[in-house]
């Protein structure tokens, strides 16, 4: 079956009910403009696979893939699956938005959005790692959060330049240099003391793990979600021999994103023989006392169930809809959208008084208003978290 024909069977179960409006976090962010929605991204969706003429793009990819609509649509409509469809058709057409093409190159090129693996990878340094079969896989998500706070600060000095910014960058790669050492140092630093508590977490528990290093690739979690489906196709071959020649047989991956992608998208495009966890699935069962709101990241709740591992871990909690989105993945094309999305989510987990955890980098960078903010890690360190490991999805 072809993109268009998917797209076709997807959008073709539409009753044109609503629902999925009550629910879509870009609507309201957008100003209710309709082409933002979910309604509207399934009914441009019907125009355009007889009409190819018209442009989609700022509807599809201003979708932000938390799925919040297919859990009220009663015709079981996935206005996020419309959306990744489009985006591939769009991507294959050469018609993605000219920011998608050149992270796109970059990461081709340099393994790596912004070709910066080595800066990457110092927040290990002093840290000794073990020669083993299982690998600790960042991914380099927790740590390139600190340049797209940055970038985003960039994009609103050049304004409208920024597509002649894409396209000059396209056209000389090695001008990405000039991000190297432009990043928010203070979440830097929180994002490196997060894998460090990360790694401390599990070496307690006695799990021995190697670490890539500079060598580490980004997991092209871009790639994917702006629907670059050949180049993602290539790029997850590239890290799969990787790990192939490296001897890994496990990976632990640290956050929702590059769990998902490894776990169950990398094996639809290559030959991927590797047992991939979650961090928290080889640490302590005990239970955390004290109360917290909890953000559940989307990617989490796509295949398992999130508050099963916050009732494991804590006592008492509070967990409000856990398909709200922090906005995150509208960042890179939609800032506006993205920073309107994060906000209202922050004034709702603010609203109980309460400290705010999340386990996605993402989430984090998006949520993290002021101190109240945190990453399960720290919360889990802090309690000395180091039982028996629990069960792994």
């Amino acid at each position: 079956m072809t993109d268009l024909q998917d797209l076709i069977v997807e959008a073709g179960k539409c009753v044109n009910c609503g629902f999925c409006e009550s629910v879509c976090p870009t609507l309201p962010a957008a100003g209710f403009l309709s082409t933002k929605g979910a309604r509207g991204r399934v009914d441009i969706a019907k125009f355009f696979y007889r009409n190819d003429s018209i442009d989609p793009s700022a509807s599809f990819y201003s979708c932000v893939d938390c799925y919040a609509c297919l859990t009220v649509c009663p015709a079981g409509v996935n206005a996020g699956r419309v959306s990744e469809i489009g985006r591939m058709i769009l991507a294959k057409q050469g018609k993605a938005p000219e920011i998608a093409k050149m992270i796109v190159e970059l990461t081709m090129r340099y393994r790596n959005p912004l070709g910066v693996r080595e800066k990457c990878a110092q927040w290990a340094r002093g840290i000794e790692f073990d020669a083993s079969e299982t690998l600790l896989y960042t991914g380099n998500m927790y740590q390139l959060m600190a340049y797209l706070r940055k970038f985003g600060k960039l994009r609103k000095f050049f304004g409208q330049y920024e597509v002649q910014l894409a396209s000059f960058i396209r056209k000389h790669p090695s001008s990405v240099s000039i991000f190297r050492d432009l990043y928010d140092k203070a979440m830097m630093d929180r994002m490196n003391g997060y894998l460090i508590n990360i790694v401390k977490l599990l070496k307690q528990n006695g799990v021995k793990f190697g670490y890539l290093g500079s060598e580490e690739p980004y997991p092209g979690t871009f790639i994917y979600d702006l629907g670059f489906e050949d180049e993602f196709r290539d790029y997850a071959r590239y890290v799969s021999k990787l790990f192939q020649s490296k001897g890994v047989k496990r990976i632990i991956t640290v956050d929702p994103h590059t769990y998902e992608l490894l776990k169950y998208i990398y094996p639809r495009y290559t030959e991927f023989n590797f047992e991939v966890v979650y961090y928290i699935d080889l640490i302590g069962t005990h239970k955390i006392s004290g109360k917290y709101a909890i953000h559940t990241p989307c990617h989490f709740s796509r295949y398992f169930d999130f508050s099963e591992y916050v009732s494991r871990i804590f006592d008492v909690n509070v967990e409000e809809n856990p398909t709200r989105c922090c906005g995150g993945p509208d960042e890179l094309l939609f800032p506006e959208i993205s920073e309107n999305i994060s906000e209202k989510r922050f004034n709702e987990l603010s609203k109980t008084g309460l400290p705010i955890v999340t386990a996605c980098p993402i989430c984090y960078a998006n949520l993290a208003k002021d101190d109240s903010v945190t990453d399960i890690s720290s919360i889990l360190l802090s309690d000395g978290y180091s039982v028996s490991a629990g069960s792994v999805h």
